[in-house]
This record gives C-alpha cells, sequence and structure tokens, in this order.
C-alpha cells in the first residue's frame, strides 16, 4: 500500500469515528447477551414453536406453560418433544426466577422482588429460589391428570425437563444490578452482574433484549404468548 493511500485511509478511520457535532463516537461495546446462542435455540426444529413473553412473575404465570405442552403431549396425542418452547424473562424481577439456590440465598433478591410487589402471597423468604424446583418427582408416567404429578408440575425445573428453553433480557440484568446497588447501600453494578451470570439456572441464557426476542421468534414463525 502506497504512502498516500495509508494516510488517506487513516484520515477517514478518524472521520467515521467523529459525530457530526465533531465529538468522536463511541465505540461499540461487546453485549451482554448471546445473540447467536439464542438464534441456535430458536432454529431448532418441531412441528410447534411458542415463545412465551414476561416481564412480570405475576404468580408465576410463565410457568403454566406446562399446560400447553400436557396438551400437545396428551390431548392432541403428539407424545413428548413436538414443541420448541422458548420463555423470555425481561423484567429485573421476573428474571430472579432463573437464579440458583445460593443467590437467592446470599442476595436481596426477595428484597428486589417484593418491593416491586412482584412476588405471590405464598412466598417467604428463605434460603432457596421459590420458583426452581420440582413439586412432584418428575416421573414421566405420571398420570397426566394428577395434580401432584409431573405433568402439572410448575415449576422451572419441571418444565426445563421437559425442554423448555429460558431467555434472561441483558436489560433486565443492568436493572436488576442498579437496584442491588441501591439495596445494597452502593457496591458496583458489574459486581452485581457478574453475580448473576455466574449463578444462572441451567438451560438460561442472556439474551441482548428479550423484548428483541420476541420479535425475533416471531420473524422465524414462533406463536407469541404473552403471561398473563
Amino acid at each position: 500500500m502506497n504512502t498516500n493511500r495509508a494516510a488517506f485511509l487513516a484520515t477517514a478511520a478518524v472521520g467515521a469515528a467523529l459525530v457530526a457535532d465533531g465529538r468522536p463516537a463511541r465505540a461499540a461495546t461487546p453485549s451482554l447477551g448471546d445473540r447467536h446462542a439464542m438464534e441456535a435455540i430458536l432454529r431448532t426444529p418441531a412441528r410447534h414453536k411458542m415463545i412465551m413473553g414476561a416481564p412480570f412473575i405475576h404468580n408465576g404465570s410463565c410457568l403454566k406453560t406446562a399446560h400447553m405442552l400436557t396438551a400437545y403431549e396428551f390431548a392432541y396425542g403428539e407424545g413428548p418433544g413436538t414443541v420448541n418452547l422458548a420463555i423470555s424473562l425481561y423484567g429485573p424481577s421476573s428474571i430472579m426466577m432463573l437464579m440458583d439456590d445460593a443467590f437467592w440465598g446470599e442476595s436481596k433478591a426477595f428484597e428486589l422482588c417484593s418491593g416491586l410487589n412482584d412476588l405471590p402471597a405464598t412466598v417467604i423468604r428463605g434460603p432457596r429460589n421459590p420458583f426452581y424446583h420440582a413439586h412432584s418427582k418428575m416421573n414421566p408416567h405420571d398420570d397426566p391428570e394428577d395434580p401432584d404429578g409431573f405433568y402439572l408440575d410448575l415449576s422451572v425445573e419441571a418444565l426445563t425437563r421437559r425442554g423448555a428453553h429460558w431467555f434472561i433480557c441483558a436489560q433486565a440484568v443492568h436493572t436488576a444490578s442498579r437496584m442491588f446497588a441501591r439495596l445494597n447501600g452502593g457496591g458496583d453494578p458489574e459486581t452485581y452482574i457478574a453475580q448473576m451470570k455466574s449463578h444462572l439456572l441451567p438451560k438460561a441464557i442472556i439474551v441482548p433484549s428479550g423484548e428483541q426476542s420476541l420479535v425475533v421468534a416471531q420473524e422465524m414463525h414462533f406463536a407469541y404468548v404473552a403471561a398473563t
């Protein structure tokens, strides 16, 4: 490359880094979320494809997707594994459903959720995630109408065993990190982000935007249902 061309390219690069008012443009920063992992999940072939969006816990309403899986498996007679189910949580309280027991025991997850008036009245502060653990023995031979059986087990653990994938909004993680900083009287939000990342439940991934994941999924012909 000759000197003049090298100088031209260098000048052009500097110019491209300036915004209209002459200030340097902010460099792009890597996203907290994993877009490629999200899209790989959404591309998994299945007869039926559904995504649910949950900005709030709402009495664990996103867990009621278990009823839909059970309907396809038994009422429609399709058996297991015919639904690609993704559940996208994009509020600072709802993403707490996907943090492990250690996080719930050591952090102020309970205080964060209760401060947003987003905890069922039956949930009391304890050392475990109140939404994760199965209520059944997760026996696939259970009667699908047994209220204590696997197919009516409305827990994150049971739904994950049945094939559900969980998306956590990166923006909600940032919001939660600032809330934890306030609840703890200070601290670097990045510390709380690192803690949340290290305490995710199995099959849970952080995506760039929970709401955007709903759009991407619908563009890939997923049916969308809001958790209410």
